[in-house]
């Protein structure tokens, strides 16, 4: 085999394998395409071999570990960032072994690559009046207000991811006669499409901002400040101001870390504290797995573990409870 190969080989795993075969999401195509442009040039600043020159030995299980340890020990990537890597690379090396067989043995050993046991971080939630404090730090005499809120609302209604929320066009909204009917069409991971039905209270402050805010039903649901789409890092920023404003008179927000994951994880605890069984759940934040909804089951029993053990027994206090140009800019163009 040719060392030029492996370009050919990149560009059909991209192109073919990812995009046209799995038909992934293109958050999935940027973050194989950050991890494929570090490792290039990684392998050709220690190994002196630039991307026209690499094969498939550049793929094997030495070279992937000293990549990881170059992640943890030089640029201090934490577990979650350094596991991202080997699952692309694994995702390729499996490419490999099906394109060229022999070299099995070689990328068997790379698929053995093993990830790193990321830490379990405590889940953040909302209370009722941290949510009812967020919402009042919005200024619905503006523009901006006025979106902020909107959003604040399809997140606690909806739980959807930020990739889903900045996603929503005008024309994924289903709203009928009198705001009856109405439910968010929202394409999640995997490209997979599922209906959340909305409180009235929402349906009707929807209903009424995309009166006021009339765009095409191709055009994104929230727009920044310049009239393009908001983007997830727009999320983050405002959920910020937001949180640094509801913060004066709800001191308890500035001790936690809002995220719209914090929606996300705050509605599947409201709606399993009201009795929505676990399946149901699932499908309303677009699970795969049952098994992924199943941490908010061991998170509502350690909230009440904690509950029981601040108040303890009857009479105790506690209980105890310069990389080649053609590859290169292959990947930039994704």
């Amino acid at each position: 085999m040719k060392n030029n190969d492996i370009q050919t080989l990149i560009q059909k795993y991209f192109l073919q394998r990812l995009m046209s075969q799995r038909n992934v999401s293109p958050e999935t195509i940027k973050s194989y395409r950050d991890t494929f442009r570090l490792y290039l040039r990684h392998i050709e600043t220690r190994c002196g071999v630039p991307p026209a020159k690499m094969s498939i030995v550049h793929f094997d299980a030495d070279h992937i570990l000293g990549f990881l340890a170059y992640l943890d020990k030089e640029r201090g990537n934490c577990s979650k960032n350094i596991n991202n890597p080997p699952s692309a690379l694994h995702s390729f090396a499996k490419y490999l072994i099906f394109e060229l067989p022999e070299y099995s043995g070689l990328l068997s050993r790379s698929l053995k690559v093993p990830f790193r046991k990321d830490e379990k971080r405590q889940m953040e939630f909302l209370t009722e009046d941290e949510f009812s404090a967020l919402k009042s730090a919005c200024n619905t005499d503006t523009a901006l207000g006025r979106r902020d809120l909107l959003m604040l609302l399809l997140l606690y209604n909806t739980g959807v991811r930020v990739s889903e929320l900045v996603g929503l066009r005008m024309g994924d909204i289903h709203i009928g006669s009198q705001h009856t009917a109405v439910y968010v069409r929202i394409l999640g991971k995997g490209r997979k499409e599922r209906h959340v039905p909305l409180w009235k209270s929402t349906a009707k402050y929807l209903a009424d901002y995309m009166r006021d805010y009339a765009r095409g039903e191709d055009c994104s649901l929230f727009a920044n400040c310049t009239d393009g789409d908001l983007t997830r890092s727009g999320v983050h920023y405002r959920l910020g101001r937001l949180q640094e404003e509801a913060s004066k008179t709800t001191p308890s927000l500035a001790k936690k870390n809002i995220t719209p994951h914090s929606f996300r994880h705050t509605t599947a605890m409201r709606m399993l504290q009201s009795g929505a069984d676990i399946s149901t759940i699932a499908i309303w934040l677009g699970h795969e797995s049952i098994i992924t909804t199943h941490k908010y089951m061991e998170a509502d029993l350690e909230m009440k573990r904690q509950t029981l053990e601040k108040m303890g027994n009857p009479g105790d206090s506690v209980c105890h409870f310069t990389p080649d140009d053609s590859i290169m800019a292959f990947l930039d163009s994704l």
